[in-house]
């Protein structure tokens, strides 16, 4: 198969042109004679985010027809090499796409409709495993100078992604900086057991040719030649952050990654496996979910506590603040028809979930170029999850 699709792709907004724009939105039946005769570039797009650069692009027609959009979303891959192979080497732009184009019509929750999606060729799923698995079963001096050089090593491929997507205006977001507003918490809480709910124990989620992708990594092993290989250097040179008590569950999630991944990607539901409140966006109609990069099957509490984790504000009563969304959050899956996962197994999910999120605080200082607005992401991050974490253990 080739390894290009004989189309022009852009991959910048520099590359956009107005015969692209026409061609893409025709695609989808939005319009059907109108041409493209103008376009304005600018926020969100003057964001370019961890794995991809979002544009929204504000268009001007020829004639008027009533679907007609009057700005669109554009996505396109980082432009951060080092990024960019991270992503790519987890299958994040993929995910999206198949998200898209498999399971999006079947969504519970709104998402920006798709518009345009066009992609060149990857590698076929058996290739793909074949890789991985090679990689993955490297000894561990390999794996730990390929995790040391990871950013280096793993370079992206020359293959060219494009999504266009509905432009949701007039929303509201609360970014990583902010926390949200208890209430917030609670209606994206809601509306993750209603998802989870929707999907859960769906067939399609444990079959290859519908949605192949499970949760928190693809290669555990190579995941953890990053942290083995960054670990003292990451701790030694920001003590405040990665303190005793972080490092001691990060340290348990290592000591036990292959059978932990196993676990939290069993394929109960589908998880979006990004819940951050800056992908949530609350509208006069409803909330809506973006950004399906990292999205999955796996264990519900994924999504629940990696969204905890990142919305509580460190303190004394974080702790009790989280159980307490934990148990709202149970009891609206419970609510919405899930019978089969008990309180017990559910909040013990949640604690591992949250060693993880030490860990991954752990990689994102040592392998990714990631910050909000100049302040590192481990700096936001690590004292929150800090905060969370229980005295004892998960039981595992």
């Amino acid at each position: 198969m080739s390894s290009r699709l004989p189309l022009r792709i852009p991959q910048s907004v520099e590359e956009i042109d107005t015969a692209w724009l026409t061609q893409a939105i025709r695609s989808s039946g939005l319009v059907e004679a109108a041409n493209v005769v103008g376009f304005r570039a600018g926020s969100p797009g003057t964001g370019v985010g961890f794995q991809g650069q979002t544009i929204r692009i504000s268009l001007d027609w020829d004639i008027e027809e009533p679907d007609a959009p009057d700005a669109v979303l554009v996505k396109f891959p980082t432009d951060n090499v080092g990024n960019r192979g991270l992503a790519e080497a987890e299958g994040a732009y993929d995910r999206e796409f198949d998200f898209y184009e498999r399971l999006s019509d079947d969504f519970p929750v709104r998402v920006p409709r798709l518009i345009h999606a066009v992609r060149d060729p990857g590698l076929s799923r058996a290739a793909r495993r074949r890789r991985e698995g090679f990689v993955d079963a490297l000894p561990v001096p390999v794996v730990k100078f390929i995790g040391r050089h990871a950013r280096k090593l793993v370079r992206p491929s020359k293959r060219r992604y494009a999504l266009v997507m509905e432009y949701i205006p007039d929303a509201r977001v609360t970014t990583a900086i902010e926390l949200p507003p208890a209430e917030d918490l609670s209606a994206i809480l809601g509306t993750l057991a209603e998802m989870h709910a929707h999907f859960w124990g769906d067939s399609r989620l444990a079959d290859d040719s519908v949605f192949e992708w499970s949760m928190v990594s693809q290669m555990p092993n190579v995941m953890h030649g990053v942290y083995r290989a960054w670990r003292d250097d990451v701790v030694d040179r920001e003590p405040g952050v990665f303190t005793d008590d972080l490092m001691r569950h990060a340290d348990w999630v290592g000591a036990h990654i292959v059978d932990l991944v196993a676990h939290l990607n069993q394929p109960f539901s589908i998880r979006h496996g990004d819940c951050r409140t800056d992908n949530m966006l609350f509208t006069d109609a409803g909330l809506v979910m973006i950004d399906f990069g990292v999205t999955g099957s796996g264990r519900p509490a994924g999504d629940v506590a990696y969204l905890l984790s990142e919305s509580i504000p460190p303190g004394f009563e974080a702790r009790a603040t989280f159980l307490r969304f934990c148990r709202e959050y149970h009891d609206r899956l419970v609510a919405a028809g899930v019978v089969d996962h008990p309180l017990d197994e559910f909040m013990n999910d949640c604690d591992i979930v949250l060693a993880v999120q030490a860990y991954r605080v752990i990689l994102m200082e040592a392998a990714f170029e990631a910050d909000y607005d100049g302040e590192s992401l481990a700096h936001l991050w690590g004292p929150r999850v800090r905060s969370l974490l229980a005295d004892e253990l998960p039981r595992f």
